[in-house]
């Protein structure tokens, strides 16, 4: 696998400006190009061409029939590696029985399209749901927008539109790849999706010519009778550096997604890369998620495991490129979810199953900016996160932007949603067996034996008053936020973690006290000590605020966790205190501490 850093500028949004892809365009404009009369439909679909098709995991019959709910395509089909007698994937138990008798997940494929019409797409009964795939084909990742403009119904109905859902602030575009999916909104979360032709159209966001084809590729997840019936989600994990260790990301792992939305856990297959990988900021995002190139399995989630998070997602604990990104092609911009994991099972349950949702299509049920939330039909909003925070009717939901209370609470909406992702390989009857993987590239290793499951209690549990014992000091308000979930979505869309803090009253002594208590829990310690170095700045103590904090960055007593927030928080106050930090801890006994130093005073 490649370690060099792309040349990126932006990871998330690229080319937008006053809030729409390109800045020139206005939301009209773009509307008024999906919206297509009933005789331009008609004359789009006598000169469709057909899509090529590839199936997960089934090998259709001679003829080219199908079995129930109609027949796919008379373009070329592939099938997977060879089946086994069960038809089931490595570990878990659910749905061990025999091959499917139709494919659970199809993609048709349309190559060398451009971005003046809107592409048919057929949706057949006993389908769940389908996700669109846009990408710039390059003989590297590009760093160009690409994205899905907007997505048309059978019923003419927009279901997308430049570039969005309203009211979401979604982005269905990025660099060199874009992706949207059908549900992520309560009016189509029922499960089946009403069959017919839907329009896809394609866009760059008015920059100017494509420079390479590009490729629209659409999963379509299926069934027999149009219901759920489980599935297996395949895991590559990516350990960068010693971020954490191989045996806790495995229980991680196995901890959070074991019956996730009724979804067992498939194989779990570990790789590691390189130290320069520790540190992400919006700069290296991009890069990072190149390094899933090669990993085995479609469709498989990849989860990237990183010390820490800077930059404009500094503070954050998880972010996922794109809502949804993709989990059915390796080494693009979309390619996964980045994460940092405390050791503290049921917040790390949280961060990983949160930012499982946004790859499958789910928003934050309210974002910071109140004017912003779902489009379900069954999640509460909160007038004011910032306010309310705790008392939010919604912030029992696991997709509250904090992680709320920590039950992991879900809608039937929204597990609808993420069951009718192509995240997993699925089951098509009562039951039957998973879907064997497409495919991996030949020379990429599995690895690991299989583990045990969790013990009782390991999941998520709840927001409990003595996860704020700690920060008693504080506000409740700003105990939730130090305790909680940070989405890397939220700080992508502009929300300040230091800024909420100030605002919900934590003041730097404040901060200083938390960071300084040994019962607090190490994460928290650690953005409360980086959060007290973002605050000095402001403080006419500042010099006594870096001092502290260059003390406790520098005592190996302390948690890695808190040290190294203690070394953000010197950085961000002063770049001279940082430089000085970084020659002390020099040949630290904690390696990570002291490349952490090193790479905070260069920055």
């Amino acid at each position: 696998m490649s370690t060099s850093l792309a040349p990126a500028s932006s990871a998330i949004d690229p080319s937008r400006v006053d809030g729409k892809p390109g800045g020139e365009r206005r939301a009209t404009q773009v509307r008024g190009g999906a919206l297509l009369a009933a005789g331009a439909l008609a004359a789009l679909v006598a000169g469709a061409c057909g899509g090529r098709v590839v199936v997960d995991g089934f090998e259709p019959p001679p003829d080219g029939s199908g079995s129930s709910g109609g027949s796919w395509s008379s373009g070329d089909t592939a099938s997977s590696v060879p089946q086994g007698s069960s038809g089931a994937g490595e570990g878990g138990s659910i749905g061990e029985g025999g091959a499917p008798p139709i494919p659970p997940l199809v993609k048709e494929e349309h190559d060398d399209v451009g971005i003046d019409g809107a592409i048919p797409v057929t949706v057949q009964p006993g389908t769940l749901g389908f996700t669109a795939v846009a990408e710039i084909m390059a003989s590297s990742p590009s760093f160009d927008p690409i994205g899905i403009e907007s997505i048309l119904g059978p019923d003419g109905r927009l279901l997308a539109a430049d570039y969005t859902i309203p009211g979401t602030m979604a982005a269905f575009f990025n660099q060199g790849i874009g992706a949207a999916a059908v549900p992520q909104t309560g009016a189509d979360a029922s499960a089946p999706l009403a069959p017919g032709v839907y329009w896809i159209k394609l866009g760059n966001g008015g920059v100017g010519p494509l420079e390479e084809p590009v490729r629209l590729s659409v999963w379509h997840r299926r069934t027999l009778d149009g219901r759920f019936h489980g599935g297996k989600i395949d895991i590559n994990a990516f350990i960068a550096g010693d971020a954490v260790s191989e045996q806790y990301m495995r229980r991680a792992l196995l901890s959070a997604y074991e019956g996730y939305v009724g979804l067992g856990v498939g194989s779990i297959n570990v790789h590691h890369i390189g130290s320069e990988w520790e540190f992400v900021d919006e700069e290296v995002l991009p890069g990072v998620l190149e390094q899933t190139a090669g990993a085995p399995g479609r469709p498989a989630l990849n989860v990237i495991a990183v010390t820490a998070f800077g930059g404009s997602i500094a503070q954050a604990s998880g972010v996922t490129p794109a809502v949804p990104s993709v989990a059915v092609e390796h080494g693009t911009h979309l390619s996964g979810i980045v994460v940092t994991l405390y050791e503290e099972p049921s917040v790390d349950t949280v961060i990983l199953r949160h930012e499982l949702g946004h790859l499958a299509g789910l928003f934050h049920t309210t974002e910071f900016d109140a004017d912003f939330g779902d489009p379900l039909d069954d999640t509460s909003q909160c007038g004011d996160v910032n306010s309310l925070m705790e008392r939010c009717p919604d912030f029992g939901n696991l997709m509250f932007p904090t992680g709320g209370d920590f039950s992991g609470a879900m809608t039937p909406q929204q597990a609808a949603i993420v069951r009718a992702s192509a995240l997993y390989r699925g089951i098509v009857e009562q039951g039957g067996g998973a879907a064997v993987p497409l495919p991996a590239d030949a020379d990429t290793p599995a690895s690991g034996a299989p583990i045990a499951p969790p013990a009782p209690g390991e999941g998520a549990r709840s927001f409990a008053p003595d996860r704020l014992a700690s920060t008693a000091a504080l506000p409740p308000h700003a105990a939730a936020l130090l305790a909680g979930h940070f989405c890397g979505q939220s700080a992508a869309r502009g929300a300040d973690f230091d800024e909420l803090l100030r605002a919900a009253g934590a003041d730097v002594d404040r901060l200083l006290a938390v960071g300084r208590d040994p019962g607090a829990p190490a994460y928290v310690r650690a953005r409360a000590l980086t959060a007290a170095g973002r605050a000095a700045t402001r403080s006419s103590a500042s010099a006594r605020v870096i001092a502290e904090l260059q003390a406790l960055a520098a005592d190996p007593r302390l948690p890695r966790r808190a040290r190294l927030g203690a070394v953000e928080g010197v950085a961000s106050a002063s770049p001279a205190a940082a430089r000085a930090l970084a020659a002390r801890l020099t040949a630290d006994a904690d390696g990570v501490v002291e490349r952490m130093a090193a790479r905070a005073a260069a920055r």
